[in-house]
């Protein structure tokens, strides 16, 4: 059995570029269900493998924080959701959905979605902040990649940010957000759609 898994892992993850489907993981699809430590635990493999693609197929994937690590591109398919999860405690006193500090070459692309749910996440920062069981209000961005080299984010959608966008893309550049026209460009020029 254990033996029949790895040789089904290995035919979907390429070790020339280590590629993989987050769905031979277990990830559920179901906007509910908290997948934080399957999506961390594959971009930890796939960085540990010398990098390469983790791709989302069509679903809505509920996340806490999640570290991208050196040589790892999220590539969000279209109809892929990253749904930031209602629990603040999910985000480990990370601000951003997907956050990296001082990594290599690591992107997120594709022509899905990133679904930042703000409304829910906005009132549990304030209902955890007002008890007291968080010290800071600050809600989590979508993407930080502070102090990262060769760090890209193409293609996705932004979808309800509570807070920030994209932020700690320098060196590589400044993205620049018009939230009334719903969009942002990227470092390169491309633009990514925000809809709130």
């Amino acid at each position: 059995m254990i033996i029949a898994a790895i040789l089904s892992l290995a035919a979907i993850c390429s070790h020339a570029q280590y590629n993989c489907q987050i769905a031979v993981f277990g990830s559920i699809t179901d906007g509910v269900t908290d997948n934080t430590a399957t999506i961390q635990k594959a971009v930890d493999m796939v960085s540990a493998n010398g990098g390469g693609t983790l791709s989302f197929a069509v679903g809505r994937y509920l996340t806490g924080a999640i570290e991208l690590k050196d040589n790892v591109t999220i590539e969000l398919k279209e109809g892929a959701v990253l749904v930031a999860s209602p629990n603040i405690h999910s985000f480990g006193g990370h601000k951003a959905l997907i956050w990296s500090e001082g990594a290599e070459n690591v992107a997120v692309i594709g022509r899905g979605s990133i679904d930042g749910n703000g409304a829910a996440l906005g009132a549990a920062v304030k209902d955890q902040h007002s008890k007291g069981y968080i010290e800071s209000a600050g809600i989590p961005a979508l993407v930080d990649l502070s102090g990262c080299t060769g760090a890209r984010v193409e293609g996705i959608k932004l979808i309800n940010p509570a807070g920030e966008g994209i932020l700690g893309v320098k060196p590589e550049g400044v993205y620049v957000y018009d939230y009334a026209a719903g969009k942002c460009i990227t470092p390169s020029g491309k633009t990514i759609k925000i809809q709130k």
